[in-house]
């Protein structure tokens, strides 16, 4: 049997390239945030605080998603100010100082040079001197956009800077993220040239190798492993969040990331895996049989779940809502869970559902933006990128449920014979879809869904 290497290096495609920045996305994004603040204001962004993995490796680094947003600046110890009023200097970087030393070891900083040259900063410091500096920018009047929360070092700078009094000009606080939130959820031809699409066309490629791997006796790292190597292969830097990789009863764990066991025939394996490309997330979720082929009651749960996701999809148009497609995806599984004999009403769809079917993606694969507005459900509007995603879980654990919602044991004992050929059957269906003026656009449709396109791809191996 060939290895899963081997396959790989016959099959994926040719190699991606680094993302290069374009200074006028991130020139516009400050604009239109700086349109937005009020008169006399200024904001700062804090950068994400570098965590110590062991004695003396950290962490890989990743820029806090609104500085980065603002800037594509990706280093820490850094703080973005932005100050309309100021008559020269309006986008200020505050970054650690060139260390040719510690450069040696870690590789170059941008410095304020590089601020300057490289990100468009209209000037830069070093961030030592951001207590001196940032009274050049903001005045007693104006109030401070500023989120707590992300650099707790940097938090304790501003709280003594303006908030306890110490300085003697404290200034109303006021959370960027209300005016950012808003931009970010609506993309446009920044997010797409900076990555988004990209993203998803990385991991849409990777979903297909691994359908054509999968296997009965390989184990779910070797798939996460396949998933990870197309990834780096097309530039993607790293995953969009912790891969999952789950078979047999595995696939009934919602967030399951182990990813330690050996796959068996006749199984099914559900593999939520997406990449990170321009700091942007996919995220895709497939399920597929190891054997290559459904078993017809994997057929039966799977046809339900698709059946429903197609039904949630075809309510996106512009002015509905999430909560519209998901009633319509709530539908169609109660009627499935009915029909098998599984539950006795339709309110019941929850003992297998378990998670809601949808969320925004962008920077954050659960990204930022609120789902109301002023108390009522937010519509969608062309430019929105979210995901659908149903999912039944057929595991022992429900049965307990059922009795805490009042089912009988003569119930029970019926729904447990009725399950018992379903039992550790799992299966989601997740894809990304863009709102379009004319309806939607699923941007992962390039993984199979059908059962007959799973099962065709799976015999490409």
């Amino acid at each position: 049997m060939k290895t899963i290497l081997a396959v790989l290096l016959l099959t994926v495609s040719a190699y991606g390239q680094p993302l290069k920045l374009d200074p006028d996305v991130f020139a516009k994004r400050r604009h239109a945030f700086i349109e937005k603040m009020e008169p006399g204001s200024v904001a700062l962004f804090a950068s994400k605080p570098e965590y110590d993995r062991n004695l003396d490796v950290k962490y890989e680094y990743r820029q806090e998603s609104n500085f980065y947003y603002l800037s594509g600046f990706e280093e820490p110890e850094s703080i973005l100010l932005l100050a309309p009023s100021h008559p020269r200097f309006k986008y200020v970087l505050f970054l650690r100082k060139r260390d040719p030393r510690r450069e040696t070891w870690e590789g170059p900083r941008s410095g304020t040079e590089g601020a300057r040259t490289v990100f468009h900063a209209d000037t830069a410091f070093v961030i030592e001197d951001f207590d001196s500096h940032i009274w050049d920018f903001s005045n007693n009047d104006g109030a401070l956009y500023y989120g707590f929360g992300v650099n707790p070092e940097i938090d304790g700078k501003i709280k003594s800077l303006f908030v306890d009094g110490r300085s003697g000009r404290n200034k109303a606080i006021l959370d960027p993220a209300t005016v950012v939130d808003e931009m970010r959820l609506v993309k446009n031809e920044g997010d797409w040239s900076m990555g988004l699409k990209k993203a998803i066309d990385i991991s849409v490629e990777a979903h297909n190798e691994a359908f054509k791997a999968i296997r009965p006796g390989i184990y779910e790292y070797e798939v996460q492993a396949l998933f990870e190597y197309v990834y780096r292969k097309n530039g993607s830097p790293r995953n969009a969040y912790p891969c999952i990789i789950g078979s047999g009863q595995n696939a009934t764990i919602l967030h399951y990331e182990t990813n330690t066991r050996q796959m068996q025939r006749g199984e099914l394996v559900l593999m939520d895996c997406a990449a990170e490309y321009g700091g942007y997330a996919a995220d895709i979720t497939r399920t597929v049989p190891v054997s290559g082929t459904f078993t017809k009651e994997q057929k039966e749960i799977y046809r339900i779940v698709l059946d429903a996701q197609n039904a949630g999809m075809k309510m996106v148009k512009p002015g509905a809502t999430l909560g519209v497609i998901s009633a319509a995806i709530d539908t169609v599984l109660a009627e499935g869970l009915l029909r098998l004999g599984l539950i006795k009403s339709s309110n019941d769809r929850r003992l297998f559902s378990l998670h809601g079917y949808s969320h925004w993606i962008g920077l954050e694969v659960h990204d930022v933006g609120g789902y109301t507005r002023k108390g009522k459900e937010i519509t969608l509007e062309p430019g929105m990128v979210f995901t659908i995603e149903p999912g039944l879980y057929i595991r022992p654990a429900v049965f307990d449920l059922m009795k805490e919602r009042g089912y009988s044991d003569g119930e029970i004992g019926q729904i447990r014979a009725r399950a018992e050929p379903y039992l550790n059957i799992g299966v989601r269906i997740e894809d990304d879809i863009l709102v379009t003026p004319e309806g939607y656009r699923n941007l992962s449709e390039g993984v199979p869904r059908g059962i007959s396109e799973v099962e065709a791809q799976m015999k490409r191996r």
